[in-house]
């Protein structure tokens, strides 16, 4: 600073002979002067820790000791040349600019502060020490009226430079709260969001320990509009303590629940996949060896769940009540996991539900579900016939039919064909195995997972689930996945860049997309 302030004091001296050495002399103590005050100031700051308070006065000081250049230069114009000289001195130029940086400062305020003394000291000195000594006739640029609209101008670059650097405050504000909303608990770094239902959204995340290994998790968090909604805050932390319970190959791992701020998140596996919606939209109906194979998964989930014990070794009976194919997701792999325990229930302490109550996806209910009667692990494995059903045939069973009586859930039902009918190849034992699962009377229908999933694995070939058939469901999702990156690349009809399709969110709750693994 020294070493500049010597630069400027200089290089003005060496303008003497041309602008006379009594004005350059007077514009070299003022350049000394003002760096004298800074070095001073800078000394005293580095010897002291400066308080907030005392920030804030010093920054409005030096403002105002900046915007006074104008002034001083004003009168020496005037002093050693004239006052024509002074008001037309590009010096006004160097003021404007001056309002304008000092927009950069910590208060938004500081630039109309720099224009309000800028304009009081034109205005002033205008009529105390210029306007006395012009000659007449007065020019009309230097007359008192343009001198007026100058003033003007100066404080609209004010008012706009304060505009613009509360608008920049409140943008690098925004970003702040958003980076910081990024950082759950210093463990958890948001990156794109993967989807959005109507009461939550899911994130990919890295999970970042201080000095630990980062791993990539999804981050499911309540919408701000349900933050403060008890009930479905209930239901989060609910689904988050199920998750928490259940160590299974075929299941999401829940790995973390917490708050931040005002919302509530869980933290849970991640894949870089499909859903089976996804899946089966993109693909169409899947080979019957890779459908054998995903219900011999699903069957051992689920048999896992409804057997599942307290840590006290007292049966939980839990029903997962929501089996569909947007909460079934798979890796590029052909790892099946089933995931959103959201609304999942032990029996003996689920309540029976009004008809139009109920929880969960109608095109996916059992009959005793839709009409709120008392529940066991044969819904979920009736929601797992009408999903194998769908994933050999490629369409829906039941379309969310408005009128939910028996009488036409029944006929529904009792109408339906065997995948067969549609896919003349499959062979019986398989029609068997699904047929079995949709049966009206819940008595009907295989008791445990564990016997759908014995009599799957004993299909014969070409149809069994081993040794070809994750390979099979594999080779299905890397085609729908390559299909659409391509999509991505490619430029749409519209002009623009196409994106793959999209599940349609669900009204209650949004299916993250989970990363392969083991539990134990």
């Amino acid at each position: 600073m020294s070493l500049a302030a010597a630069c400027c004091v200089v290089s003005t001296l060496c303008f003497g002979p041309l602008i006379g050495w009594d004005y350059a002399g007077s514009v070299a103590a003022v350049t000394a002067g003002y760096a004298l005050y800074y070095g001073i100031i800078h000394r005293v700051l580095q010897r002291t820790e400066p308080t907030s308070e005392l920030t804030s006065r010093l920054t409005w000081l030096n403002v105002g000791l900046e915007s006074s250049v104008y002034g001083i230069m004003f009168l020496l114009d005037v002093r050693f040349s004239s006052a024509e000289l002074a008001l037309t001195n590009p010096i006004l130029i160097i003021a404007t600019a001056a309002i304008v940086i000092s927009a950069i400062r910590s208060d938004p305020r500081l630039p109309l502060f720099s224009a309000a003394i800028t304009t009081a000291q034109l205005l002033l000195l205008y009529a105390v020490a210029a306007y006395p000594r012009l000659s007449p006739p007065v020019p009309l640029m230097l007359s008192p009226p343009l001198i007026l609209v100058r003033g003007m101008y100066l404080l609209l670059t004010g008012w706009l430079a304060q505009l613009i650097a509360k608008q920049y405050r409140s943008m690098a504000e925004e970003a702040l709260r958003a980076i910081r909303q990024q950082e759950l608990l210093g463990r958890y770094f948001l990156h794109e969001r993967l989807g959005v239902g109507g009461m939550a959204e899911v994130f990919r995340a890295t999970y970042s320990p201080e000095g630990g290994i980062e791993r990539t998790v999804a981050v499911k968090r309540i919408l701000p509009a349900y933050a403060e909604d008890p009930q479905f805050i209930a239901l989060f932390r609910r689904e988050a303590e199920l998750g928490s319970l259940l160590q299974h190959p075929n299941i999401v791992q829940m790995l973390d629940v917490g708050r931040l701020e005002n919302t509530h998140f869980i933290a849970m596996e991640y894949v870089d996949g499909l859903s089976l919606r996804q899946l089966l939209d993109g693909h169409g109906p899947l080979p019957p060896h890779a459908v054998a194979f995903l219900g011999a998964e699903l069957a051992a989930a689920l048999d896992y769940v409804h057997r599942r014990t307290s840590r006290d070794g007292v049966p939980l009976n839990l029903v997962h009540r929501d089996i569909n194919p947007p909460n079934i997701l798979l890796s590029r792999i052909g790892d099946v996991k089933l995931s959103d325990f959201g609304i999942a229930r032990a029996i003996n302490h689920a309540s029976v539900t009004r008809l139009g109550h109920v929880r969960g996806k109608a095109d996916y209910m059992a009959p005793e579900q839709l009409m709120g009667e008392p529940l066991d692990g044969r819904v979920d494995l009736f929601a797992l016939g009408l999903t194998l059903h769908e994933a050999l045939t490629g369409r829906r069973v039941l379309v969310g039919p408005e009128e939910t009586s028996r009488a036409s859930i029944q006929a529904t039902i009792e109408g339906l064909p065997p995948p067969s009918v549609l896919r003349p190849e499959l062979p019986p034992e398989l029609d068997a195995v699904v047929m079995s699962l949709l049966r009206l009377r819940p008595e009907d229908r295989p008791p445990r997972g564990s016997e759908v999933e014995e009599r799957l694995r004993a299909l014969p070939a070409p149809v069994a689930p081993h040794p070809h058939g994750q390979a099979a469901l594999a080779h299905a999702i890397r085609d729908v996945l390559a299909r659409r990156t391509g999509a991505l690349r490619t430029p749409s009809s519209r002009g623009g860049v196409s994106s793959a399709p999209s599940e349609a969110p669900s009204t209650r709750d949004v299916t993250p997309r989970i990363r392969p693994g083991r539990g134990t």
